[in-house]
């Protein structure tokens, strides 16, 4: 394969990625952030935007579009937004539609992809700090999903509250297993936001939006540097949260147990668990044939 066919075969894949981070991030409890980490982005993902900062601006006026771009991985950030956005916006309508019709099969679904990342970035960990931190974030998680369940709804949020929501949605997003929608769901803004994307409420939309920008420069050095200098114990912590908040996401919260459904639901479940597994031989594969293709010499057709 030439360099020019492996770079656009990353592309899409960056592409492919972003529809699955866009579509996990319409629910609760799953985290976008959980998806870049199995599909082997995440560093690559934290690293970009950390690398904005007050001197980016400078950057662009001194050395032009070119290397502002190159500096910050833009191609990178563009093709996996893009991808976000739209399965975002399909996703979105698609989850409204079935969370009123077949809750506890998308639910036992979900179930399933986060207890399938427990242990996938517990792997990650040492046992000590899952022994330690680990647990520390279990407890965490358990009292957040606790409180998940009585947070109540804003029908008309203020635009303070909106962008606030976005800075920490998107603080929420960029650790893998913690989910934007699930801090929504904390702050009673999960269902306008929601709404706010399968009506087009542009306003709404952009002063979130304005907050997600603001929350990720500022949240992702500090995430790059815990991550540079305590790996282990951050995805310790991690692992124990997403463990805790699986609480939240138990299928049968707010339906009653029928023992119609009850294998619906279990088949759902695997076939998260599988989506995940999937997912990490996947990355696994693609960072070998990455690693190997990049030491390869030059070919040309």
């Amino acid at each position: 394969m030439t360099r020019d066919g492996l770079a656009q075969s990353l592309r899409m894949g960056v592409f492919v990625r972003g529809l699955a981070m866009g579509a996990v991030e319409t629910m609760p409890g799953v985290s976008g952030g959980t998806v870049a980490f199995i599909t082997g982005i995440y560093d690559e993902l934290v690293k970009s935007i950390a690398s904005f900062s007050g001197g980016s601006l400078s950057v662009l006026l001194r050395d032009g579009w070119r290397d502002f771009a190159q500096r910050h991985n833009l191609g990178f950030l563009v093709v996996l937004g893009a991808g976000m956005a739209l399965s975002f916006v399909f996703f979105a309508n698609l989850l409204q539609s079935l969370l009123e019709s077949r809750e506890a099969y998308v639910m036992g679904f979900f179930f399933g992809l986060i207890a399938a990342s427990v242990v996938h970035v517990g792997a990650e960990s040492t046992w000590r700090w899952l022994a330690t931190a680990g647990l520390a974030g279990l407890v965490l998680g358990l009292v957040v999903g606790v409180m998940a369940g009585t947070g109540s709804p804003t029908s008309d949020p203020s635009s303070v509250a909106v962008f606030v929501a976005g800075a920490l949605a998107a603080t929420a997003w960029i650790l893998p297993g913690v989910s934007g929608a699930f801090v929504l769901v904390l702050l009673g803004l999960y269902e306008p936001m929601l709404a706010a994307v399968t009506n087009a409420d542009l306003s709404v939309l952009a002063t979130f939006v304005a907050g997600m920008v603001v929350g990720l420069v500022l949240f992702s050095k500090g995430l790059a540097w815990l991550l540079g200098r305590a790996h282990a114990a951050v995805l310790a912590v991690l692992t124990g949260f997403m463990a805790g908040s699986l609480i939240k996401l138990w299928p049968w919260n707010n339906v009653p147990v029928d023992d119609t459904v009850v294998a619906g639901v279990l088949a759902t479940t695997i076939l998260g668990v599988v989506a995940v597994a999937l997912l990490a031989i996947g990355a696994h594969r693609k960072r070998a044939l990455r690693a190997g293709a990049l030491h390869e010499p030059d070919q040309t057709e």
